[in-house]
């Protein structure tokens, strides 16, 4: 039986999906408890460079998949890519390369899997993940069982269904150093217009007690263009747009 392999790094570039957004505030990190890759040993910064140039480069034209485009709380235009049926409440990245580990064993394929914890699509911000996955080679499907992209999301979607997101999933993953909360339920902090699931990854920038920190806010506000999502512009110190002019507007009328 083929096994699937998969690798984790921190950064790429990526073509033809949505520009990522990457919580550099974050260290790099191995998954802890149960690994999805042997423990690395340790190696100097040129070589770790050297290894995720390599693995970078490796993955470029791998197909990159959110926990958004199974998330049943969105419309297409939000970010969903399957069928509302075939979508969950609550998707995560992590629960993304157990699916795609279960179909490549089920069907004996040797998928080749990139887990990067940091990655964020734009419209999902408060859902830290990404999962990029070999479906084709110079062209051509990596196997006959998977026949496109579309194919393999109802794959994804139909192992996430029969395996609902719990409470207890995001303690699956941490960040290297981030120390395990000591209430593992923790709600997120859900800004007013905000739309984000109600269980989320551990190192999530909406979790209370971490909050959305300003460097957060000043960072994802450079990725898009100095806009904050919808219900997010008075957070980290900044002011909502418009609140400047009704300040002098009301300067005036004194």
């Amino acid at each position: 039986m083929a096994n699937p392999r998969i690798e984790e790094v921190d950064d790429d570039s990526m073509a033809d999906d949505p520009e990522e957004m990457d919580l550099d505030a974050f260290d790099f990190a191995r998954p802890q408890g149960g690994s999805l890759v042997q423990t690395m040993p340790q190696m100097s910064d040129n070589e770790r460079e050297r290894l995720q140039r390599e693995q970078q480069e490796k993955s470029k034209s791998f197909q990159c998949i959110y926990p958004v485009y199974f998330d049943s709380t969105r419309s297409r235009e939000g970010g969903r890519r399957v069928a509302k049926e075939d979508a969950i409440p609550n998707p995560l990245a992590r629960e993304i390369v157990d699916a795609l580990s279960h179909i490549g064993n089920t069907h004996n394929v040797g998928l080749q899997i990139v887990f990067e914890p940091t990655k964020t699509h734009p419209k999902d911000w408060a859902n830290p993940g990404r999962v990029k996955v070999e479906v084709k080679r110079d062209g051509k499907p990596v196997s006959a069982k998977i026949q496109n992209k579309h194919h393999l999301y109802k794959m994804i979607a139909d192992y996430l269904k029969s395996h609902p997101t719990t409470e207890d999933m995001p303690t699956k993953f941490r960040l290297q150093g981030m120390p395990m909360p000591k209430d593992k339920h923790t709600a997120p902090s859900i800004p007013r217009g905000s739309k984000m699931g109600t269980i989320l990854p551990l190192h999530s920038p909406a979790l209370s007690g971490g909050g959305v920190s300003e460097n957060f806010l000043k960072d994802m506000m450079a990725e898009m263009g100095g806009q904050l999502p919808p219900g997010m512009a008075g957070l980290g110190g900044g002011e909502a747009p418009g609140q400047t002019q009704k300040k002098v507007k009301d300067k005036k009328k004194k």
